[in-house]
């Protein structure tokens, strides 16, 4: 008799069995932040999850490959949207912000950090797709 695996998964943002999820070294600006996660649920088609993520003291950039719905758990941080306008907000918990796909963004974490935040891939579109291998063919915009 073969069992099948149930359809709903669930974790708990209490839990503390956190795994290393390194910042990439070359967009930390200052201190040290080091970063944790959890992924608590992930579905079928991999294109939408939740996890936990908390990491210390530190500014560094991030480079958005997906839409990020946060939910801040404890702590803050002072997140400024890369671009000509300087704009900025500060989120600490209980706070939540919707971070969409392609955003470059700077964050400064004062003391600490965590949030659970739910994940969507994007399917870029064909079109989208040879935009952007023609931009970067050109050179007017980089590989990330």
């Amino acid at each position: 008799m073969s069992s099948t695996p149930p359809l709903i998964q669930t974790g708990s943002v209490s839990q503390t069995n956190f795994q290393p999820s390194p910042i990439n070294p070359d967009w930390i600006l200052e201190g040290n932040p080091v970063a944790n996660a959890l992924t608590l649920a992930i579905a079928p088609d991999q294109r939408f999850s939740c996890a936990v993520w908390e990491c210390q003291a530190g500014r560094f950039k991030w480079v958005f490959g997906l839409d990020e719905i946060i939910h801040i758990l404890e702590g803050e941080v002072i997140i400024e949207e890369a671009g000509s306008q300087k704009i900025i907000h500060t989120l600490r918990a209980g706070d939540t912000a919707l971070l969409p796909a392609g955003l470059t963004a700077y964050w400064t974490v004062p003391k600490y950090l965590k949030k659970f935040a739910i994940h969507r891939s994007v399917k870029r579109t064909f079109l989208q797709r040879v935009l952007g291998r023609l931009r970067r063919l050109l050179g007017l915009q980089k590989a990330e």
